[in-house]
Order: C-alpha cells, then sequence, then structure tokens
C-alpha cells in the first residue's frame, strides 16, 4: 500500500475536480440531525464532519431499495432484457466500517454466484474513505471495524493543516496522480497518522464484549424467557433492516401491465424482522414471534457469517440503535448474553 499526504490547502481543488469530471456522491446535510448520501454537483454542499450514524448506508449506491431487475414482453415469443445500467462514480466521505460493510457485501454477492446488477455497479464505483470520530452509539472497535484494510480505492485521514492519505488500489492512485498534489508520507506524517488513531480508538465509548460471544450466543439460542426478555419492546418494524450497511435480503415481484403482456421483474429490500418475511403458503410462518425474529437476526449478525466468512456481519455502526423505536441496543444485548452465561 501506498502513504501519500495532501495538503489542505490542495484539497478543495481535489476534490473540486473529481465533483466536476465524476459523478460525485457524498454526504449533504439534510437537516439539523441526518445526513444522506447523495450526488453532489458543488463542493460547498460536500459535509463530512457528520456525526450522526443514521444517514442511509452506503450500500445502497450499489443494492438500491428498489431496482428494476429486467423487463419481459410476452408474445408469440418470450423476449427478456435487462435494465440496470452501470456508470463511473465516486463514493466520497464514507467511514471505515462503511468500507467493511461494502466489504461484506462483496463477499455475499460473489458466494455463490456472481449478482451481476450488484457487481456491475461495483466494478464502476471509486471508493474513498474518510476516518471519522465515532458517534455515541458507535461501537465497531469492539467488532473489529473500526479501521478499513481493504476495500477501498483511498483512504483520507485528517491531520489538521493536511490528510494523510492511503492508497489502496491502481485507480486510487491514478486519480491522485491525475488529479492532485501529493507528496510521500515521511516519518512525521506516519507519527501524526499514529496520534489521530490512538485518540481516534480512544474516543469510542459504546462497548460490546465479544470474547467467548460465538460458543456464549449458542448457550442462549434456547432459552425463551431471555429472548422475551430482550425483545420485549420491539414492534416488529424492520427499521433496523433498513438502516444497516450489511442487510442483504429482498424481495422478488411482478409487475404487469394490465394487458399482461409486458412487464418488469422487481427486487426491493425486506426484511427479516417484518412478521410477513417468514409466512409461506398454508399461512405457516417459520418465526411468527417478534422474540425469535430478533434471536434469528442476532445470529445473523454474530454468528452465522463467523463460520461462513470468519467474520461478523455486524460492522458496530450503531445505526440501527440510532433507529430503533422502541430504543433496543444491540450492543447491549451483546453484553447481556455474557452477563447470561456468567450467571
Amino acid at each position: 500500500m501506498l502513504y501519500k499526504v495532501i495538503k489542505k490547502v490542495d484539497y478543495k481543488e481535489f476534490v473540486s475536480k473529481l465533483i466536476s469530471d465524476f459523478e460525485f456522491i457524498g454526504p449533504v446535510k439534510k437537516d439539523i440531525a441526518t445526513h444522506d448520501f447523495v450526488r453532489i454537483n458543488d463542493f460547498s454542499k460536500l459535509d463530512i464532519n457528520y456525526k450522526r450514524t443514521t444517514i442511509a448506508p452506503a450500500k445502497k449506491i450499489l443494492f438500491p431499495s428498489t431496482e428494476v431487475l429486467i423487463q419481459y414482453e410476452i408474445g408469440e415469443d418470450i423476449k427478456i432484457s435487462s435494465v440496470y445500467e452501470a456508470k463511473e462514480k465516486i463514493l466520497f466521505g464514507i467511514d471505515a466500517c462503511d468500507v467493511n460493510g461494502l466489504s461484506f457485501l462483496d463477499r455475499f454477492f460473489s458466494e455463490d454466484l456472481i449478482d451481476e446488477p450488484y457487481f456491475s455497479r461495483r466494478r464502476k464505483l471509486t471508493v474513498i474513505g474518510i476516518d471519522r470520530m465515532p458517534s455515541k452509539t458507535n461501537f465497531s472497535l469492539s467488532m473489529g471495524k473500526e479501521y478499513a484494510k481493504d476495500g477501498f480505492d483511498l483512504f483520507l485521514t485528517d491531520l489538521k493543516d493536511r490528510y494523510f492519505v492511503r492508497v489502496g488500489s491502481e485507480k486510487g492512485n491514478g486519480l491522485l496522480s491525475k488529479y492532485a498534489i501529493t507528496s510521500a508520507a515521511g516519518d512525521e506524517d506516519f507519527k501524526d497518522y499514529n496520534k489521530f488513531m490512538d485518540t481516534y480508538r480512544k474516543s469510542f465509548k459504546l462497548k460490546a464484549d465479544v470474547a467467548n460471544l460465538y460458543d456464549n450466543f449458542e448457550q442462549v439460542y434456547d432459552d425463551a424467557q431471555f429472548w422475551k426478555k430482550i425483545a420485549k419492546d420491539c414492534y416488529s418494524c424492520g427499521s433496523c433492516c433498513l438502516v444497516c450497511p450489511t442487510c442483504f435480503c429482498f424481495n422478488v415481484k411482478d409487475d404487469m401491465e394490465l394487458n399482461l403482456k409486458k412487464g418488469n421483474k422487481i427486487r426491493e429490500w425486506d426484511s427479516c424482522m417484518i412478521p410477513e418475511y417468514g409466512l409461506v403458503a398454508g399461512s405457516h410462518n417459520f418465526r411468527p414471534t417478534k422474540e425469535n425474529r430478533l434471536k434469528q437476526r442476532y445470529r445473523c449478525k454474530i454468528k452465522t457469517f463467523a463460520d461462513r466468512f470468519g467474520s461478523n456481519s455486524c460492522v458496530g455502526c450503531g445505526r440501527c440503535i440510532e433507529a430503533c423505536l422502541a430504543k433496543i441496543n444491540i450492543a447491549e444485548d451483546i453484553n447481556s448474553v455474557k452477563k447470561e452465561v456468567s450467571v
């Protein structure tokens, strides 16, 4: 990996050139409390100093909440055509846990087969991350996701008068060569970067005790009373899944025209927390209670993908804590597992 430095006086020109030449997506302040990742045409609209984690997750750029997969026409012959289109884009200003979230989706959508709509966008997406101080609900340090080792093209760290830049790909290095004035990082730059990272890691307030959680979770898995207590306030609204950077569940449906000759096959986000998610023919529901649904969601986040990928799918961003109407806190619930097995 290459390490470079961009002076603050040159930073604005660098980003402005990217905005001018690319479809540039970055965080924009929507109101007093929230930001969103949207297309930006003016540097003044960019706000990388967001704190709250309830901004819509970056995954929506690659995995939209609703998308048309194919169009079809039924006649003497059945005509099918794909309609998803990918364009070169830059995603700017996501933090380390969001980068790690994208890396998880990269693995998931290529595990059994290649999800072409997802990867047609991923191949044309340039990711530029930025380190930022954690919000009070962010516990990514506990999950080992506070630092991104890969999944980005460039990653910037603010060192007051300059940005320390980790170059993660040839594409990222090419952008710097073409659009930025840089210098190679020296000993003083690494020293200041290490100081920043030490301060950054000490800034995490919320902790989740994941030591031995892999086995501890199985000890409480069949404890009905424990899960009834954990899920007692859950509304089964699915908000936690909508804001999660790694939730991948979706539904596919047909949208037919009235003539029944033409239609679209549409993919849209779904949520395992919604009662109808597990409903099948004959009115049988594999997950009829909110206790069962929340337990399964937690198992997916902190157990299932440790088996499949060797890493949890929860990145500790804390968005679900912010979004939950009932104030259910996954980090506190992880700690409750440890307390339960320690009794």
